[in-house]
């Protein structure tokens, strides 16, 4: 016979509810209902069909799991009931019935109120994750949003999947965007000069503006795209072949005029803290100091208009070659002078195209017009911005495998190569002339970074053994990628990317013009990590010590970037082998390998940094004065020469098609501009690197409000107040 539940009621004969009120996470208190439970468990588990293939939670189940809970909140004799803890009563009851699927569904994502306060005060998560940040108050709501988002998509990806980026053997850039939006981007400007602004991507909350018919407004339509594109990406935002596409709008005005243009431009886009956390918007442009010739010819696209003598009179972008060279100049001016404190412009990098078109002058041109500067001269400029503040980055297209002529190209985000040629775009003429709005559109979908020096562990000395752990970890990449290409799916059919998704208004038929961006033609970045540490455990020296380590080290990468286009054909998927900028991934990937036992006296041999502070913190903390040296390049701390370090990076350039990066560090040393040049060039002529930067440290006294090393002050002299900045 079953057992009739005893009810307690007043003396007025009103029941009193048999367990206390429960104060919801909506704002109210309401009394107990155990159906909530259970209905609570057949909505939620309905994502687990979403994200892993299985069925969700039958009435019948969910009916037997409140009634548990509902036992044991009685047995516990609570005074007063919340949301969070019957959830949490709700999933210890899922996690011990062994539905750990369920469990990861309903559980609640967000962080302990002391980590939220560490956070407010600009301690705790990541605070030093992203020197790009500017500490505000937004860059805590920022923190506090990554922290839980990070949490939800390692929840809603299968468990095995991120067991392999939570213990280390990967790294999923850009975790808290992940279930959200794509990497970086590349723009077309032609785009926003034939349709106008929809800064929303759909006009409904955004003012819409039409093509821009003044260069004032050419210009404010461009930082405008690259602030409102920061919403639906998680990386860097850049524009291709900037000056180009910008150049009609400068017909025939004063140079003084230009160079203001130029400067609204630099400083708006250094102005705008508008970006994701109150940021900058993290931009790149890139720069030729002439008109390419594969652009020579083709019809202008602005104000509304192409210019190809049926819808407008015939204009081609080589008409304005001097306009092109008057911009180049302006912006290197304009960089060359910093800001109001004399300090450098982080934003937007200038990606200096080093060009054949450029390499031999336009004598014709030239003497017809004296008064405008030769490439050399400009090219001589940006080795004065080099010199003076490190802010140029070169992209060198003199290599044969470069394409130079054959397509486009470019590097962007201080990192990653993008290209489009015509024998692999079928629209890539239609493209060249903008024909029904088609447009170059370049970008990243994910970028995932496996840990090399952990494949070689696991490989013990054996050489296939070592190549089949790297291609492991490549397919454990491609399942990544396949859930962000099935998340990205329900996103799109959620417009919840109405930036890249526009379709603005024709300005000539009236009709909905072509889509922003081109999503099924961005790419999926594999990156690797710590290569020379991964040849030194194997071999016992590193890529600069050994001939026999550096050989491995270029064999290991044609092994990945062919099984890399053996899974791009498999999958139907773009995958680019990359050297990512995951300085912070080198350092999480040692310290993840010094944690594990099995890894720990491997990698406590191998790692770079400062090796005794390092293993004297582990377990207190895991921000660790320790690294693995990343992608392919020889470690920082090498005693070798220039030429040597050259030697031996520049091998991986045409291997590593997905973005690579050579480092020559100034120090605060402030080197002759033309002997920079002379060097560079014949970097560029002589050798594989496709791209390359000089770094210089950079020291601004927030008191003086000029750049340390003028004499003005001796270092021991300073006062809190001198605090440097560095750049």
């Amino acid at each position: 016979m079953a057992r009739r539940e005893t009810r307690q009621v007043t003396f007025d004969g009103l029941a009193v509810p048999a367990l206390p009120y429960v104060r919801t996470t909506d704002g109210h208190i309401v009394e107990w209902d155990r159906q909530r439970i259970v209905n609570q468990i057949v909505k939620e588990t309905k994502l687990v069909e979403t994200f892993y293939g299985y069925d969700g939670a039958t009435e019948e189940v969910a009916q037997e799991i409140a009634l548990d809970v509902e036992n044991r909140i009685k047995n516990m004799g609570l005074k007063s009931l919340s949301g969070p803890l019957i959830r949490e009563i709700v999933n210890i009851t899922l996690l011990e019935k062994g539905m750990v699927q369920y469990r990861n569904v309903s559980t609640r994502v967000g962080t302990p109120v002391y980590d939220a306060h560490l956070i407010d005060v600009g301690k705790g998560f990541e605070a030093h994750d992203n020197a790009n940040l500017q500490e505000n108050a937004e860059t805590s709501h920022k923190k506090k949003a990554d922290k839980i988002s990070k949490e939800q998509y390692l929840l809603q990806l299968p468990p095995d999947l991120a067991d392999h980026h939570l213990s280390g053997e990967m790294h999923i850039h850009d975790l808290e965007y992940f279930g959200t939006r794509p990497f970086c981007q590349d723009w077309d400007l032609r785009y926003f000069f034939y349709y106008g602004l929809m800064p929303d991507g759909n006009g409904t909350k955004a003012s819409v503006a039409g093509p821009a018919k003044r260069a004032e407004v050419a210009i404010l339509h461009a930082v405008k795209a690259l602030g409102s594109a920061q919403t639906n990406f998680a990386g860097g935002q850049g524009y291709y072949n900037f000056l180009t596409f910008l150049a009609p709008y400068m017909e025939g005005m004063p140079y003084e005029e230009i160079k203001q243009m130029v400067q609204m431009f630099v400083y708006e886009m250094t102005q705008m803290m508008v970006a994701r956390g109150g940021q900058l918007v993290f931009s790149s442009i890139q720069l030729c100091p002439g008109v390419p010739t594969l652009w020579q010819d083709k019809p202008c696209v602005y104000k509304g208009k192409i210019w190809d003598g049926k819808s407008a009179p015939k204009r081609t972008y080589g008409e304005f070659e001097r306009e092109v060279r008057l911009l180049f100049k302006a912006i290197m001016e304009v960089m060359l002078e910093g800001d109001y404190w004399g300090k450098p412009f982080n934003f937007p990098k200038p990606e200096i195209s080093i060009e054949p078109d450029f390499m031999n002058e336009r004598e014709e041109f030239n003497r017809n017009n004296p008064d405008l500067p030769t490439y050399q001269e400009l090219y001589l400029m940006t080795f004065e911005l080099a010199s003076k503040f490190g802010t140029p980055y070169y992209d060198n297209q003199l290599p044969v495998y470069r394409g130079a002529g054959k397509g486009i190209s470019c590097y962007q985000c201080c990192a990653y190569q993008f290209s489009a040629v015509a024998d692999k775009d079928s629209d890539f003429d239609k493209k060249l002339y903008f024909e029904d709005g088609r447009h170059f559109s370049m970008g990243s979908w994910q970028v995932v970074s496996v840990n090399c020096p952990r494949a070689a562990y696991n490989a013990e000395g054996d050489d296939a053994r070592l190549f089949a752990e790297l291609k492991k970890l490549m397919d454990v990449a491609v399942e990544i990628f396949k859930i962000k290409r099935r998340w990205m799916d329900l996103i799109r059919a959620n417009s919840r990317m109405p930036f890249a998704m526009q379709r603005p208004k024709d300005p000539n038929t009236g009709e909905r013009g072509a889509l922003a961006v081109d999503l099924e033609g961005l790419v999926y970045t594999i990156g690797v990590v710590g290569v020379n540490e991964m040849v030194q455990h194997h071999t016992g020296k590193q890529m600069h010590e050994s001939k026999a380590a550096f050989k491995l080290a270029v064999r290991a990468m044609i092994e990945m970037e062919l099984y890399g286009k053996e899974l791009s054909k498999k999958n139907n998927m773009t995958i680019a082998l990359a050297r990512t900028p995951a300085e912070t991934t080198g350092q999480r990937f040692a310290t993840a390998d010094l944690l594990d036992r099995r890894y720990h006296n491997f990698a406590k041999a191998v790692v770079k940094g400062d090796r005794e502070a390092g293993l004297a913190q582990l377990g207190r903390s895991r921000d660790l004065p320790i690294y693995y040296t990343n992608g392919t390049h020889v470690a920082p701390g090498a005693n070798v020469p220039l030429t040597k370090r050259m030697e031996v990076e520049h091998v991986f350039f045409p291997i590593v098609d997905g973005g690579n990066i050579f480092h020559i560090w100034l120090g605060e040393a402030r080197p002759d501009p033309r002997g920079l040049m002379d060097m560079a060039m014949k970097l560029c002529r002589n050798t594989q690197i496709g791209y390359f930067a000089f770094t210089r440290d950079i020291t601004v006294s927030l008191r003086q409000f000029h750049e340390r090393g003028d004499g003005k002050k001796a270092i021991s002299q300073w006062t809190p107040a001198d605090l440097p900045v560095k750049a």
